[in-house]
């Protein structure tokens, strides 16, 4: 029969039904056969080809299928395919040779780091790999004095003898002897371990271990001695001391006249006028400095035997100047090369011719301007001018004149006029007595009979108290203190006595707070542009040329604020020291001060209301105190 006219023959039914169980790990593959009707066709065909449409193709069980083939069960679970399991990894970890609190020596192996271990992968019942679990790496603890062996970088070994420890956190060697020297070395101080067991360290392994840590000069050896013998354990001990280098001397120039100028006094504190020091007159030749030379040091050395040279002295420079020069005969000594009179002027040493007026100031002389001392017997009169970079010495009266020094000024008698003479004096003032005048110094003023509605300013102390020392009207401003034997008259004549202040100090060290504020305005503008242009910049916006540019000069005058700030405020703080020390100021009035006087400390000021004998007033927090001038401390 022709196949074409063959009718289609209907599509036989399974006689069995094969139905498959995965485990949830892939790893097992079950079937169960299901019988469909009595003495069913069935081959383990079928199985395979079941497993093949499951996508099961690895690790089939052929010796199941051979006894299904012999023997077919129906509803029984039956493991038909298995795949391989991933091997377990083998975790890094650290094996201690050692237990606790054990001795070891320098070296010496105390354990070993064990590295991981990878594990192998599995395959699935559909052929899939199975990756294994990563192992874990050896927790590593801080270790304290132990180090990677030089041949094997997983021995760990001791770098010190001592005791070994380890816990989860740490593994160390306790060493038996720790060392600690002194920044410069001249010092080595000592702590010994107290031994957990006998004869574990001994005086022998203590000089070992000195050796090994350099420590080779000036070991004290009754100290070691007594660490074993008294068991001087767990103390810092000196245990090693240098000998400190000794720096030469430097040379000094000793001066053969007083390099410090000042008015003599006698024991009571009073001025000598017939002996006042103001002009050292010398005459040519005279040996005027002489430079002592320096002394050598010594030598010095380390505990740890570095030789430490010592400097050498500074050698003076001879300060030589006008009229001043070295002895032909001795270099080291300075002579005078011309009469006249010798002062140290900064570093140098000048012989100043003396400008010498036998009579008056007047129309005969005119105007005085010059650089070495003046020496006036007669009197200064009204409208002259005495100018001078050195000391004034008047022997007559000055009326309403002007005297500018350098130096200082002696007025053997007086100063008289109306107001329009002026004294100025960078260093003291002597005067006899001084009467609606004015008079500025930098260093002290002497007053030997009065001071009478005048007005003198000074930076050190205002003395009154020889012969009178009377203080009537005006005002005194001194900024170490004032001294006087009366203040005021029972007419309560107005006078002010002001102490601790100092105008000149105060305003620059306001201008200088101006200027800081000034200049943190600026930088805050500055840190404000800054800020823009880096906006710009972490915006990944490119700046204009001029803008790259502008930025940089603006970090240079930032840079230059800040310099300037901290220059301002390094002043103001040294100005602060000084204006703190004007609180010490005192007042002391050696026989009575009357009603009508203020006084003035500092930033306090009270009125005299009734006439008070012997007292002094100085600064406290809340006002001036006073109290009797022999309880003053």
């Amino acid at each position: 029969m022709n196949k074409e006219n063959q009718e289609p023959q209907p599509v036989p039914k399974k006689d069995v039904e094969v139905m498959i169980d995965v485990s949830s790990n892939e790893l097992e593959a079950y079937i169960t056969l299901l019988s469909q009707k009595e003495n069913p066709l069935f081959s383990t065909q079928e199985i395979e080809k079941a497993l093949v449409q499951k996508g099961i193709i690895f690790g089939i069980n052929k010796e199941a299928l051979s006894l299904l083939e012999k023997e077919v069960k129906y509803k029984e679970k039956i493991l038909i395919a298995s795949g391989t399991k991933p091997t377990e990894p083998t975790d890094g970890k650290i094996n201690y040779y050692l237990n606790a609190d054990e001795k070891v020596s320098k070296g010496q192996k105390i354990g070993e780091i064990i590295t991981p271990i990878a594990g192998s992968e599995g395959i699935n019942v559909f052929s899939k790999k199975i990756p294994p679990k990563e192992p874990k790496k050896a927790i590593m603890p801080e270790f304290i004095n132990i180090e990677p062996s030089v041949e094997n970088k997983n021995i760990l070994v001791a770098k010190i003898d001592g005791y070994f420890g380890f816990d989860q956190l740490s593994c160390m060697v306790t060493p038996f002897f720790t060392l600690e020297k002194s920044e410069d070395e001249y010092e080595a101080y000592l702590k010994v371990l107290p031994p957990l067991h006998d004869a574990d360290f001994d005086q022998k392994d203590l000089r070992k271990f000195l050796t090994e840590s350099g420590i080779i000069f000036g070991i004290i050896e009754e100290e070691t001695e007594k660490i074993f013998q008294v068991k001087k354990f767990a103390q810092k001990i000196l245990i090693a001391q240098g000998k400190r280098v000794l720096h030469g001397k430097d040379g000094i120039l000793r001066y053969y006249f007083d390099t410090v100028i000042q008015a003599r006094m006698d024991k009571k504190g009073r001025v000598n006028y017939k002996e006042l020091n103001l002009i050292q007159s010398v005459k040519k030749g005279d040996k005027l400095a002489e430079v002592i030379p320096p002394e050598k040091g010594i030598e010095g050395c380390t505990v740890s035997g570095k030789k430490i040279e010592p400097k050498e002295g500074i050698l003076p420079v001879l300060p030589t100047g006008r009229n001043a020069q070295p002895d032909p005969e001795n270099p080291k000594i300075i002579i005078a090369g011309a009469d006249g009179h010798v002062r140290l002027h900064g570093k140098s040493v000048e012989v100043d011719p003396v400008f010498m007026v036998k009579g008056d100031i007047d129309f005969s002389t005119g105007n005085v301007d010059f650089d070495g001392p003046v020496v006036v017997n007669g009197d200064v009169r009204s409208g002259f001018r005495i100018k001078t970079k050195n000391d004034v010495q008047i022997n007559g009266v000055v009326e309403d004149a002007v005297i500018e020094a350098s130096g200082n000024v002696m007025l053997k008698t007086g100063f008289i006029g109306h107001g329009h003479g002026k004294i100025i004096a960078q260093g003291e003032v002597t005067v006899k007595f001084c009467e609606n005048e004015n008079i500025s110094a930098e260093g002290d003023v002497y007053i030997g009979e009065y001071a009478m509605h005048s007005r003198i300013q000074t930076k050190g102390i205002f003395y009154a108290t020889n012969q009178k020392g009377l203080v009537i009207g005006g005002e005194i401003c001194a900024v170490k203190g004032i001294e006087a034997n009366v203040v005021g008259n029972e007419n309560y004549t107005p006078t002010n006595l002001i102490a601790g202040w100092d105008k000149e100090i105060v305003e620059k060290t306001r201008g200088n707070r101006v200027a800081l504020l000034k200049n943190s305005k600026h930088i805050k503008i500055i840190n404000d542009a800054l800020y823009k242009f880096m906006r710009r910049k972490l915006v990944k916006k490119p700046l204009p040329g001029e803008m790259d540019g502008m930025a940089e000069q603006l970090s240079r005058l930032k840079e230059q604020k800040e310099a300037e700030i901290k220059k301002i405020s390094a002043e103001i703080s040294d100005l602060e020291r000084v204006v703190s020390d004007f609180k010490n100021a005192v007042i002391k009035i050696t026989e009575c001060v009357y009603p009508g006087t203020m006084i003035r400390i500092y930033n306090r000021h009270i009125m005299v209301n009734e006439p008070v004998k012997y007292v002094y007033y100085k600064y406290s927090e809340h006002e001036i105190a006073s109290g009797d001038l022999e309880k003053l401390s």
